[in-house]
């Protein structure tokens, strides 16, 4: 018998989608992108590599200034965050920007709130609760955050598509 894999993350939806993003943006302002490669990556690819890296390529394609590009293992670590700003190079990044924007769970938001709090931070997603992440099923919610009125009616959680559905949200990557 095979044995399936099967995690518990936050399950991570955007706010917005890629033309209202556009519209929260000047096209002179630097940007960041900082994103998760844990659970926002889990979230149907809101984060990781190929989440950040589209949302970039996206921007710049339609003039947008996108000066960096960070990807943490999980933004939620206060460590990671923390020493990635504090790093000369990439810290001088973080500080000539004029806004961030962390593809990353609530908790990955307050980090960045914390350690950078002189800058904008465009928050783009909402954190449903927690959830399953397996590679056959992808993300599912099971636990709704006791701010999202949402019924889960299966024991196996429902999918980010059809929670993002419900709430007017979207799933996935930019």
């Amino acid at each position: 018998m095979e044995k399936k894999i099967m995690i518990r993350i936050a399950i991570t939806a955007r706010t917005y989608d890629y033309h209202g993003l556009r519209r929260e943006l000047n096209k002179d302002e630097k940007i960041v992108i900082l994103s998760c490669d844990s659970c926002a990556k889990l979230s149907d690819g809101l984060g990781g590599k190929i989440g950040g890296t589209s949302l970039a390529e996206k921007l710049t394609a339609d003039g947008f200034l996108v000066t960096h590009k960070q990807m943490l293992s999980s933004v939620c670590a206060p460590d990671q965050l923390r020493e990635s700003v504090g790093d000369e190079e990439i810290g001088k990044l973080f500080l000539e920007s004029d806004v961030i924007i962390p593809l990353a769970c609530r908790a990955g938001i307050d980090r960045v709130e914390e350690n950078l709090p002189q800058l904008r931070i465009l928050k783009v997603t909402e954190t449903l609760g927690f959830g399953t992440y397996s590679p056959e099923r992808g993300a599912r919610l099971t636990e709704p955050a006791e701010d999202i009125k949402i019924a889960i009616d299966n024991e196996e959680g429902i999918t980010l598509a059809e929670a993002a559905a419900r709430l007017d949200l979207y799933s996935g990557s930019f």
